[in-house]
């Protein structure tokens, strides 16, 4: 049962949160189809990626795929996390697009196995107009995580996020 009440409380302190934590990757990698960046969560074995694929002038939906990836010495550990685990925000102009954002506060375990990235594709969906000024303005697109294991800090967990803004996204 505290494991119940725990979880809200720490999603919602991620939302609140997410405006001081750093979100700038580590690293920022394109090829052909996509861009890719990896930030290692603070004070933790745990890296977060974000896999932006490129978008056509056209398009008006941005497709992600989001990834956990535990990197310590044990073979496998479990996080506990709320449905869903990743949440994505798109940012024009300081200005969030969608929403509201739901999470369910069930506590959900999902094993990581060391250094294997464990995925789930999101799709954002948006107008072709908010699409031209994502470029136009400044945009980002934020991923934000949220999950507990034992042995590590909460306060770093809660808050994992990693972004990508138009600027990394340009060809």
């Amino acid at each position: 049962m505290k494991k119940r009440i725990v979880l809200p409380i720490f999603l919602l302190l991620l939302l609140l949160s997410a405006c001081s934590t750093d979100s700038t990757p580590d690293s920022v990698t394109e090829d052909k189809d996509k861009f890719t960046a990896v930030k290692q969560i603070e004070e933790s074995d745990f890296e977060l990626r974000l896999v932006v694929d490129r978008i056509k002038e056209e398009d008006n939906t941005f497709t992600l795929e989001a990834g956990i990836r535990y990197t310590g010495d044990q073979p496998e550990v479990k996080i506990m996390h709320g449905d869903p685990l990743f949440l994505a925000i798109l940012t024009i102009d300081g200005e969030e697009i969608g929403g509201p954002f739901g999470v369910n506060t069930i506590g959900i375990y999902t094993p990581l196995i060391a250094d294997e990235w464990h995925t789930e594709t999101i799709s954002l969906q948006s107008s072709k107009t908010q699409i031209k000024q994502f470029y136009e303005k400044g945009g980002d697109i934020t991923l934000h995580a949220g999950f507990s294991a034992d042995g590590y800090k909460q306060e770093e967990l809660e808050n994992a996020i990693v972004s990508l803004t138009s600027e990394n996204l340009l060809p």
